[in-house]
């Protein structure tokens, strides 16, 4: 008697987790030793070791770039024969792919189904969502051979090298401009030609970047996505959360021990202390005033100097501040002078002693 099978039938192997992996889907023999992803077709699995081998047997005729699939080089050829036969039916622009028109639709639509499990971020693309997570996990492996700044990504630093070296090989044709990254130009480039190819479905108003859609769009809304840690209020766009945290910032540490009034610097706090000293060492050779404050003296001077530059003005002794300080100077030598002869003893005059004894 055959011993029967275990229940499935017996094209299901009994226990061991690789057996029920095989047989828990559509069928896949072909195992890559590498990686353990699993194929349906030997030629599917041929195709996918190159990931690990590095082989791109498909190479461009024009610039000789090399690909891993013939797929690949199909794309490719496109960016040199300018082909772009996937159209958006909405705004009409065109693309190579069928993969970058559906990517594009969704800057219509505002769907951003990627959302990061941290802060909760929505993006368009995966590969986004990717690169955002970055910034929570702090890694940042490319660094900066010149200033040492450290970068998540190899594009990031190769578009931060231009800082050092000048480089702005993005150029408008009609204005010349030059922009570090093509982003930059093609947004440029819209100003020139008046396209808005983002429009909102709500109100039919037109963008001239995805970006600047999807800030409309919360608005329209009126979803408040963007909260204070602090105090828990909430905004639309991330911008007025960036000016309402500015309200919890200490915008006057120095306060004045005296009345508390606080103040954002601290030469606004000493200008501020010589109200309770009564300091005022700023000196009017002229008029003999006193000021506190540096502004005000010089305000004070201009018009002297106003004064003396009129035509009906009449001659003063001294006109000019430095004038005015060799005169005092000169007055208080001269002072000094009289002092010093006051102390000394007095000797009479020889002729007047021998009068006197006569």
């Amino acid at each position: 008697m055959v011993p029967a099978g275990p229940p499935g039938g017996p094209g299901r192997r009994a226990g061991g987790g690789r057996g029920l992996a095989l047989t828990a889907g559509p069928e896949r023999p072909h195992r890559c030793e590498q990686c353990g992803k699993a194929f349906a077709q030997a030629g599917a699995l041929a195709k996918h070791r190159r990931v690990h081998t590095g082989e791109k047997p498909y190479r461009c005729p024009v610039c000789a770039k090399a690909f891993a699939l013939s797929s690949g080089l199909v794309l490719h050829k496109r960016t040199h024969t300018g082909e772009r036969p996937h159209a958006c039916p909405l705004c009409g622009k065109a693309f190579i792919s069928s993969s970058h028109l559906a990517l594009h639709l969704r800057s219509h639509t505002g769907e951003r189904k990627y959302q990061c499990p941290v802060c909760g971020k929505l993006f368009l693309q995966s590969s986004h969502l990717v690169r955002h997570k970055a910034i929570h996990t702090g890694e940042r492996p490319f660094k900066c051979e010149d200033c040492g700044k450290l970068f998540g990504r190899a594009s990031h630093l190769t578009t931060h090298r231009r800082v050092h070296t000048g480089e702005r090989p993005f150029k408008c044709l009609q204005c010349e401009k030059a922009f570090t990254q093509k982003a930059g130009l093609v947004l440029h480039v819209r100003l020139h030609t008046g396209e808005r190819p983002y429009k909102c479905d709500k109100c039919g108003k037109n963008f001239r970047s995805s970006a600047h859609l999807v800030s409309h769009q919360l608005l329209e809304s009126g979803e408040r996505n963007f909260k204070c840690s602090t105090c828990g209020k909430a905004f639309k766009q991330a911008s007025s959360l960036k000016q309402h945290l500015k309200t919890h910032e200490a915008r006057e540490p120095h306060r004045c021990s005296v009345c508390s009034r606080a103040f954002s610097r601290s030469s606004y706090l000493q200008l501020h202390m010589r109200t309770h000293s009564g300091e005022r060492p700023y000196h009017c050779l002229l008029c003999n005033r006193t000021y506190a404050k540096i502004s005000t003296f010089e305000k004070h001077c201009k018009k002297h100097q106003q004064d003396e530059e009129r035509p009906d003005a009449r001659p003063r002794p001294i006109t000019t501040r430095a004038k005015a300080l060799a005169e005092k100077k000169k007055q208080e030598q001269k002072q000094q002078h009289q002092d010093d002869s006051l102390e000394q003893p007095h000797h009479a005059d020889p002729k007047q002693q021998q009068v006197e004894r006569l």
